[in-house]
């Protein structure tokens, strides 16, 4: 495996420090059963020669030879410095002829060695082979299976982060992709979890920005193909809609009406799309806000008379808004229209103005069926209608209208039936002082 793989770069460190701490362990368990036996060495010395003294055996080589049977060590008897029996070749590194008998080990050469007194009747010296418990059994079994519990914790710890990481470049090409993934990291509390939560938001905004980027072009297409067509369409247009006028005024024929009509319900379509492709800022100018109701409901009545509706004007003449004429005309017989729309069966539509604070605002009220919460929930997204060929752009292009006024287009329905839009704009500085 190579060797700049998290799990040799994480692992065989962990592993390391553990196998560290663990030969240190060793160590201290050695150092500490070692002193523990060499205690227990001092005591048995000390033991024989106190059970020695108070018996009336002295310190002699039977004695000497006597112990060594029952402790299994080497023993000599000591008498003014001369030993008995005579000690092994091996031993004659060691000062057992003048060591004190004060009761403490010492060590020298591999070998461990105590003296003792019985006052009065000599000294007794013990000695046997050092011993060190860092090879030994115990320590060996506990070195053994620590270390494996270490490997096993090493191996747990890097499986436990590796495992994930793995997991979360697997799935790193998903992110482009569309559908739900599973990624089981992501309802971890830790930090692993907070990557693969960054992930999967990651791959939300992803999914969300090309499908606005798509919307984008789309409309991008779609803007230049308006515009073109729009251009084209938009001379026929208004010939046609001048000489309806003509017919209407020279013989009043219904069907001039109803032509002049049709091709002002084009050209306000016209003027939609253009407004889609080319949404130029407003040209304010002040404006009675009652005389252009009053106007707009007159160029309207042909269509509210048709639909069966009885539109209800109430907006004095005289609040000044400042506003650009033609794009507020729009918006208004956008709304009057809508509003026939949704009553087909006939009905009344109110159209009121209001003051609120430093706002006028132009109510259209109607008793139809009132919007649906779907409609409710979407209002002004482009390209939404719930109206059989409705094309979702006119409430849109309103909102966006009235929002370049510095204004609010706002939607309610009322608690007895019925459909309310609310055209909110800012009254004149004027009028405000």
């Amino acid at each position: 495996m190579p060797s700049h793989r998290l799990l040799w770069r994480v692992g065989v460190p962990f592993a390391a420090l553990l196998l560290l701490a663990l030969v240190g362990l060793a160590y201290t368990l050695s150092s500490y059963i070692d002193a523990a036996d060499r205690r227990a060495f001092e005591e048995l010395a000390q033991q024989n020669a106190a059970f020695l003294d108070q018996s009336s055996l002295s310190a002699t080589e039977k004695l000497a030879e006597d112990l060594r049977r029952v402790t299994g060590h080497h023993v000599y008897a000591r008498h003014r410095g001369v030993l008995a029996p005579r000690p092994e070749p091996e031993f004659v590194v060691l000062p057992l002829a003048s060591v004190v008998p004060d009761g403490v080990a010492a060590r020298r050469a591999g070998l461990e060695y105590v003296a003792v007194s019985m006052p009065g009747k000599g000294e007794l010296v013990f000695v046997r082979s050092a011993r060190s418990a860092l090879f030994g059994p115990s320590v060996l079994l506990v070195f053994g299976g620590s270390l494996l519990l270490a490997v096993l914790a090493a191996w747990l710890v890097v499986r436990g982060i590796v495992g994930p990481l793995r997991n979360l470049a697997r799935h790193l090409p998903a992110i482009e992709t569309v559908g739900p993934i599973e990624l089981p990291e992501a309802t971890r509390p830790d930090e692993l979890g907070d990557l693969a939560r960054a992930f999967l938001r990651t791959r939300t905004a992803l999914h969300e920005a090309q499908q606005s980027r798509q919307r984008v072009e789309k409309l991008a297409v779609l803007g230049r193909m308006t515009a073109a067509l729009a251009h084209e369409v938009q001379n026929p247009v208004a010939a046609i809609r001048i000489h309806a006028q003509l017919w209407r005024g020279d013989s009043g024929h219904p069907s001039a009406q109803t032509i002049e009509y049709e091709a002002a319900r084009i050209e306000s379509l016209l003027n939609q799309w253009l407004y889609l492709t080319r949404p130029e800022p407003p040209a304010v100018a002040d404006l009675d806000l009652g005389a252009e109701l009053a106007r707009i409901v007159e160029m309207q009545h042909s269509q509210a008379e048709h639909a069966a509706v009885t539109v209800r004007l109430e907006a004095p003449l005289g609040e000044v808004v400042a506003a650009d004429r033609r794009r507020l005309e729009q918006v208004f017989r956008n709304l009057l229209t809508n509003a026939c729309q949704a009553m087909p069966g006939g009905g009344t539509l109110t159209i009121r103005t209001r003051l609120d604070g430093d706002s006028v605002c132009v109510d259209f009220i109607d008793n139809g069926p009132g919007f649906s919460p779907t409609a409710l929930e979407r209002f002004g997204e482009f390209f939404f209608s719930e109206r059989e060929g409705g094309m979702g752009i006119g409430l849109s292009v309103a909102r966006e209208i009235v929002r370049a006024h510095q204004g609010e287009l706002s939607v309610h329905n009322q608690p007895a039936g019925g459909a309310v839009v609310t055209v909110r704009l800012p009254r004149r500085a004027e009028v405000v002082a």
